[in-house]
């Protein structure tokens, strides 16, 4: 079975590789990496959801075809889990049996920050004063520099992205994470997500801010496996 797993706005899909020692050895983990980003550096930079989620799609459909998969969004990787499930049924292409949602209330809500004329320096500014950006300071400036362009790029896209319950129904069980101290969310915007539920949705606090997942990555790790363990016939 594959865990796919989806970046958050200026990460790597790779960043989740810590979990993979906390997950059972029978999922197969699957980082999805956005065209133009980390190691897809060489490929065209995509600057909306629906279409990295239409990439997303054509490069990994074979992969989904082949076993049942679940996805794992954080932050801005919820919206682009939206926008995947959105576009696989579109086109007839096998479902999710299960989506965790991490870290951002639901897509039909408006989250903007930033207005229109908004600076790269501002919102660098912003993040990184807030704690929102999971990027360590690098000594090399190029690097740097690459990396401010990815986040502000992601949080651009991701301001844009909006769709409402009637767009996308999610066709299994949902489970919504969040950190009690983001300093972007609230308890009650989280609720929104069962406003896109076809089956259950369960939604579930943690202690800690936007990368709250960091410091529960053993016991997040324990809620994924139990959640799938009810399709052990597909393991």
């Amino acid at each position: 079975m594959l865990l796919c797993f989806l970046p958050h706005a200026g990460g790597s899909a790779k960043s989740y590789s810590s979990f993979r020692r906390f997950l059972p050895k029978t999922l197969n983990v699957l980082p999805m990496e956005l065209s133009g980003r980390f190691t897809r550096s060489d490929e065209p930079v995509l600057t909306e959801i629906s279409a990295c989620a239409g990439n997303l799609l054509d490069k990994h459909q074979n992969a989904l075809k082949q076993e049942p998969y679940a996805l794992f969004g954080h932050s801005m990787g919820t919206l682009l889990s939206t926008e995947l499930v959105r576009q696989a049924k579109e086109r007839n292409l096998p479902l999710p049996v299960h989506v965790f949602l991490s870290g951002r209330c639901a897509p039909d809500k408006t989250v903007s920050l930033f207005g229109n004329q908004v600076s790269d320096e501002e919102i660098i500014r912003f993040f990184s004063g807030n704690g929102l950006t999971s990027n360590s300071p690098v000594q090399d400036e190029a690097l740097m520099q690459m990396l401010n362009r990815i986040l502000c790029t992601d949080v651009r896209m991701a301001e844009r992205y909006a769709v409402t319950p009637e767009d996308v129904k999610f066709p299994c069980d949902m489970t919504v994470l969040y950190g009690t101290e983001d300093s972007l969310l609230t308890k009650e915007s989280m609720h929104g997500w069962e406003r896109f539920a076809g089956k259950s949705c369960e939604i579930l606090p943690f202690s800690g801010g936007h990368f709250y997942y960091a410091e529960h990555k053993p016991e997040i790790c324990e809620i994924i496996a139990s959640r799938l363990s009810s399709y052990t016939d597909v393991l």
